[in-house]
C-alpha cells in the first residue's frame, strides 16, 4: 500500500503566530494579501533547495503561477518590518545602511548593469541592493527594514542622479518613519561625502561614518583672540593625523589592543564641527578615523556604534545562504523587490521569534541553519504522522515526533 501525500498545510513554525500578529495590526493590507503573507513566512524556511517559483510550489499550497501574481503585488516591507520591532520593544537602535551585490544574468533584467562585487573585489556584472537596517544595541542583531533595488546606470542619467543621490533620495523618502525609529546613522566609509551626509543632518539624522587617513580636518581656535577689526579666529591648524597633537585631544581608553582619543574639531568637507575618534592601533600599524555629526555624541557611542554597523553584514550573510536572497527567477522589479525583502525579513522574523524572545543569560548560539533544518523536519513529520492518523497527545508519539523534528540540529 503506497502513501497517500494529501494536501494539507504543512506543519507551520513558531513564526506563524508571529508573523500573523503583526499582520492583523495592518490595516491597509487586504485578507488575501495577509493571508498570502502568513502563508509565505510560515512555509519560507521549510523550503529544500533554490527560492525560485517552480521549487517554492512544491512545498506551498499556491502553484507556481499564483505565487508569481503574490510576487507581483506591491506591499510595504516597511511597515511589517518596523511592527516586528516595535514588537521586540528594543531600548536602543542606530540605523545602518550598506549595499550588497547580487549576481544576476539574463538581457531583459531589470536593473542588470556592472556594479561593486565586494566579495571578489572587482566590478561585476549583476545588481546591487541597498538595505536598510535597524541595529539592535543591546542585543548586537540588525533586523532589516527595506531593501531597493539600484537602478542601473541609463536609468540614473534619465534620472539626473548618481549613486549617491539614489541612496541619499532613498532615505529622505522615508526620513519621518526613520527619525521614529532613531536619529543615528551608521554607514561605511564610502558614504563620507557631503551630498550624502548634508541633507540627513538637516533632516535630523546623523551620520557616523570612517574618515580618510588623510581627512582634512582643523583644530578649534581656542586661544585669545586679536583686538581691532575684522571677524574672530575660529580655527586653528590642520590636524596632523600622522603625528597627533595629544594636549589637542582627550584621551578616552588605552588598552592592549587600541588607544582612542577624541576632539571636537571642523570638518573642511561638510564645513561644520564634528566629533572626531581617533583610535591607534596598538599592535598593528596605522590608526582608524571614526566621524559623528553630532558634536555632542560620546566617543564610546561612536566607536560602539560603527562597530555594530557590520551586523547589517550578517542579516545580508544569513539571507544569502539560507533565505534565497540570490535565488530570484523573476526578471521584474516588483518582483525581485518582493522576493529580496521577503528574504530579508524572514531572517528578521526568525531572530525576533527563535533568538530576541529568549533571556540573554540563556541565549545559546543563533543559527538559521540550524531553524531551517528544524523546519523541514517539522515540514517532513507532520506529513507523515499526518497521513498515517497517528494521535500526536500519547506522550511517546510526541517524544518521537519531537525526535524527528529535531533530527541532524546543532542544539536540539
Amino acid at each position: 500500500m503506497f502513501l497517500v501525500v494529501q494536501k494539507k498545510p504543512p506543519f507551520s513554525y513558531q513564526s506563524q503566530g508571529l508573523a500573523e500578529t503583526i499582520l492583523a495590526d495592518i490595516a491597509a493590507f487586504s485578507k488575501p494579501v495577509k493571508k498570502f503573507l502568513s502563508t509565505l513566512f510560515s512555509q519560507w524556511f521549510s523550503i529544500s533547495g533554490r527560492y525560485n517559483f517552480v521549487n517554492m510550489a512544491r512545498y506551498m499550497n499556491y502553484n507556481e503561477q499564483s505565487l508569481r501574481n503574490g510576487f507581483e503585488r506591491g506591499v510595504n516591507f516597511f511597515v511589517i518590518n518596523q511592527k516586528i520591532i516595535q514588537n521586540h520593544n528594543p531600548q536602543e537602535l542606530v540605523l545602518a545602511f550598506d549595499p550588497t551585490f547580487i549576481p544576476k544574468s539574463g538581457k531583459h533584467t531589470c536593473g542588470l548593469d556592472l556594479f561593486w562585487n565586494g566579495k571578489e573585489q572587482r566590478v561585476k556584472k549583476g545588481l546591487e541592493l541597498g538595505c536598510l537596517a535597524a541595529i539592535d544595541v543591546d542585543n548586537q542583531t540588525a533586523l532589516h527594514l527595506e531593501a531597493i533595488q539600484t537602478p542601473h546606470a541609463a536609468q540614473r542619467a534619465k534620472n539626473k542622479s548618481n549613486l549617491i543621490e539614489h541612496y541619499r533620495n532613498f532615505l529622505l523618502q522615508r526620513i519621518d518613519a526613520l527619525k521614529q525609529i532613531s536619529s543615528y546613522l551608521a554607514v561605511d566609509g564610502y558614504f563620507m561625502k557631503k551630498d550624502f551626509i548634508l541633507p540627513l543632518v538637516n533632516q535630523g539624522i546623523h551620520v557616523i561614518t570612517k574618515m580618510r587617513p588623510d581627512a582634512n580636518l582643523k583644530y578649534l581656535f581656542r586661544g585669545k583672540q586679536k583686538k581691532g577689526r575684522g571677524r574672530t579666529r575660529k580655527f586653528g591648524d590642520k590636524v596632523n593625523l600622522k603625528k597627533l597633537d595629544l594636549k589637542k585631544w582627550e584621551k578616552i581608553t588605552s588598552d592592549k589592543n587600541e588607544l582612542i582619543y577624541t576632539s571636537e574639531v571642523y570638518c573642511v568637507t561638510l564645513k561644520r564641527n564634528v566629533r572626531v575618534v581617533y583610535l591607534r592601533h596598538v599592535n598593528g600599524k596605522g590608526y582608524t578615523i571614526l566621524l559623528s555629526t553630532e558634536v555632542g555624541l560620546s566617543a564610546i557611542k561612536i566607536v560602539a556604534y560603527y562597530r555594530l554597523r557590520f551586523q547589517i553584514e550578517f542579516l545580508i550573510r544569513d539571507a544569502k545562504q539560507h533565505g534565497g536572497l540570490q535565488d530570484c527567477q523573476s526578471r521584474g522589479s516588483k518582483k525581485m523587490g518582493f522576493h529580496f525583502n521577503m528574504a530579508l525579513t524572514s531572517v528578521s522574523l526568525a531572530k525576533a521569534e527563535y533568538y530576541l524572545i529568549v533571556a540573554k543569560e540563556k541565549r545559546g548560539a543563533f543559527s538559521i541553519q540550524d531553524i531551517k533544518r528544524q523546519q523541514q523536519n517539522k515540514t517532513l513529520a507532520h506529513l507523515i504522522f499526518c497521513n498515517l492518523d497517528i494521535d500526536l497527545s500519547c506522550k511517546k508519539i510526541r517524544r518521537i515526533y519531537e525526535k524527528c523534528c529535531n533530527w541532524g540540529r546543532i542544539a536540539a
